[in-house]
C-alpha cells in the first residue's frame, strides 16, 4: 500500500526565513522593553538573553535532527510522556493564538487606523489564506518580506559600531529577586525557535536519505544557524549601541 506524505519541498532559505519572522523579530520590542525595565543596566540583561538564546538554539538543531519529520514540542515529549506532549503541544497552540492575535493588533494600534481590531482580523485571515496553499509558498512571502528587514538591521549595525566606545553601561542596582523578575520580563525573545522544529517534516531530506531513514540536519543546520548569529551577535551589537544613544532615560 503505498503511503502518501507531505512534500518536502521548504529549503534552508524559505525556512530561514520563516523562522526569522517569528525568532527574529523579537528584537523589535525585546531592546526597548529591556532598557524600560533595567535603564542602563539591561545590557547585562540582554548579555544573559542572548546566551539562554544561544544554549536554547544549539538544541534545537538536535531537536530536528532527531526528529526530521516534524511535531515540534509534541514529537520531543511524546517518548517521554504522551500527556505531557499533548499538554506542551495545547499550550503551544494557546501561544501561537495569543501573540498572533496581540501583535496584530498592537501593530495597527502604531499605524495609527481605526478601528485597528477589525484590520488585525483581516490581516490575520489573509495569512490563514496564505498558508493553505502551503508552507513553499508562504515561505516564499517570508524571504520577501525577511530581505528588507534584514538589510535594515545590517545598516543599523554598522551605524552603531563607531559609536559602542559611547556607550553608558552601568550594573544592576536591584537585588537578586528584582532583577530576575526584570530578566523573565525580556525573555519573551526566545518565543519563536520552536518554529523550526515543527518544519523538519517539509524540509529535503540530507543526500542519502529516504523516507524510511530520514534526516534533515543539514537543511535545518543552514536554515537555524544564520537566524541564531543574527539574534544572538548582532542584537548584542545593537543592544551595545542603544546605550550610546545621548540623553537615553
Amino acid at each position: 500500500m503505498q503511503i502518501a506524505r507531505r512534500p518536502r519541498n521548504v529549503g534552508a532559505l524559505r525556512a530561514a526565513a520563516m523562522l526569522y519572522g517569528d525568532w527574529g523579530t523579537s528584537k523589535a520590542y525585546v531592546l526597548g522593553l529591556a532598557f524600560l525595565l533595567a535603564g542602563n543596566a539591561s545590557f547585562y540583561l540582554i548579555v544573559g538573553m542572548v546566551i539562554l538564546t544561544l544554549i536554547v538554539g544549539v538544541n534545537f538543531i538536535w531537536v530536528c535532527k532527531y526528529y526530521p519529520d516534524g511535531g515540534g514540542v509534541y514529537s520531543a515529549a511524546r517518548h517521554r510522556n504522551r500527556t505531557l506532549a499533548v499538554i506542551g503541544s495545547l499550550l503551544l497552540i494557546a501561544d501561537y493564538v495569543v501573540t498572533a492575535s496581540l501583535s496584530s493588533l498592537d501593530a495597527f494600534h502604531y499605524l495609527g487606523v481605526e478601528h485597528p481590531a477589525y484590520w488585525a482580523i483581516g490581516s490575520l485571515v489573509i495569512i490563514g489564506l496564505i498558508n493553505i496553499v502551503g508552507p513553499k509558498h508562504s515561505g516564499s512571502l517570508a524571504i520577501f518580506l525577511a530581505i528588507p528587514t534584514v538589510l535594515v538591521v545590517i545598516t543599523l549595525v554598522i551605524a552603531v559600531i563607531p559609536h559602542l566606545g559611547d556607550a553608558v553601561i552601568q550594573p544592576p542596582t536591584t537585588g537578586p529577586k528584582d532583577t530576575w523578575f526584570t530578566f523573565v520580563g525580556i525573555i519573551l525573545a526566545l518565543s519563536g525557535v520552536e518554529a523550526i522544529a515543527n518544519m523538519t517534516g517539509v524540509m529535503p531530506l540530507d543526500p542519502g536519505r529516504t523516507e524510511e531513514n530520514p534526516s534533515v540536519h543539514k537543511t535545518s543546520r543552514l536554515a537555524l544557524i544564520p537566524v541564531m548569529f543574527e539574534v544572538t551577535v548582532l542584537v548584542l551589537i545593537l543592544a551595545w549601541g542603544m546605550h550610546a544613544i545621548p540623553n537615553l532615560s
